[in-house]
């Protein structure tokens, strides 16, 4: 996979570089001179990269607290004195890291950390702390510093480009969801997301799905699909109100628990139960609660509810016969006036 990345690499930097120049440039010359730019950046600036399979073991230090702003401003500080180098330079210097010169390769890379700013600006709107991606595009510059074939007579940043985007955008994808996307979901939810947020600047609206789906040329079900993946899920624990003393979960119904309305209608019919019990006598009463469990829900059988009362079997049989008579004529009645 990494020879195929890095043919890939070589074969885009021996064509034009119209499209990488401007990103250069911007690195290299503007950058750091209006750090506040890098706050206005936004996500539909991100374009869609090549998948990265590998990491290098070093790792460039900031020397500060990581994803903080004021890291982030001191790490700027730091690296405005290093100075962008020339073709003639890069070459001299590829051509030493070849012979295992580190002091070259140190300063091979110490010139391009402004790019891999540049590059990671583009995924500021992410969720994920720019630090973290400047740390992982920094990775892939040391790469892309040993990648380097400096007889093929191109800038290296031209060729260090690809590893660098590529690398951050699996950072930004992999760390700003809790749920992670397969590599080609995540590049047609980008591209779906860039375009809506370019017609969104050119209408002064959010465009409707149809509208997105004939602007990237994607069937208007894959549309709406990759639109609900941009949900992102939510806390349970997270505090639904200022003070912290409730959480989302505790707003949630309990589904095994029954419902206020389940509550007020058992207690109503429990109070109708009782009212008509008081029709029967004290024993055709006590007959009917122990054999259908009235009250502890503990159902008897005759002959139970015969020891219990002191009487035989059938003599209970014969109290529940006219008990129940009884309440079902009582039903009756309330039905009839009901209706």
């Amino acid at each position: 996979m990494n020879a195929l990345l890095t043919e890939t690499a070589a074969k885009h930097t021996t064509k034009s570089s119209i499209e990488i120049e401007p990103l250069l440039n911007e690195g290299y010359d503007s950058l750091l001179d209006d750090s506040d730019s890098l706050k206005e950046s936004s996500e539909a600036d991100v374009r869609e990269e090549l998948p990265i399979h590998s990491r290098c073991t070093q790792v460039v230090s900031t020397r500060q607290a990581r994803g903080s702003e004021d890291a982030f401003q001191s790490y700027l500080r730091d690296i405005r004195v290093f100075g962008r180098l020339t073709l003639a330079e890069e070459i001299e210097l590829g051509r030493r890291v070849a012979a295992g010169d580190e002091l070259a390769r140190r300063k091979l890379i110490e010139s391009n950390l402004r790019l891999v700013i540049a590059i990671a600006r583009r995924y500021s709107g992410t969720g994920v702390p720019q630090m973290d991606l400047i740390q992982e595009g920094n990775l892939a510059l040391m790469h892309a510093v040993e990648k380097f074939d400096y007889r093929r007579g191109y800038h290296f940043g031209t060729y260090a480009i690809w590893w660098i985007r590529q690398a951050v955008n699996r950072a930004a994808s992999d760390h700003s969801r809790l749920i992670h996307l397969p590599e080609h979901l995540a590049m047609r939810l980008r591209k779906v997301r860039r375009i809506a947020a370019q017609l969104s600047q050119e209408n002064g609206q959010d465009p409707l799905p149809e509208h997105i789906a004939e602007a990237a040329h994607i069937d208007l079900d894959e549309v709406v699909d990759l639109l609900g993946l941009i949900e992102q899920p939510v806390s349970l624990d997270m505090p639904v109100d200022d003070e912290a003393r409730f959480s989302l979960a505790d707003t949630l119904e309990d589904t095994m628990a029954p419902s206020l309305a389940e509550t007020a209608s058992q207690h109503l019919l429990g109070e109708e139960v009782y009212r008509t019990l008081a029709l029967l006598t004290t024993r055709e009463r006590m007959v009917i609660t122990l054999r259908f469990g009235i009250g502890d829900g503990q159902s008897h059988t005759l002959l139970e509810v015969g020891k219990e009362l002191g009487i035989s079997r059938e003599r209970v049989r014969q109290l529940e016969v006219v008990a129940l008579k009884k309440l079902r004529s009582k039903l009756l009645e309330k039905l009839g006036n009901s209706v």
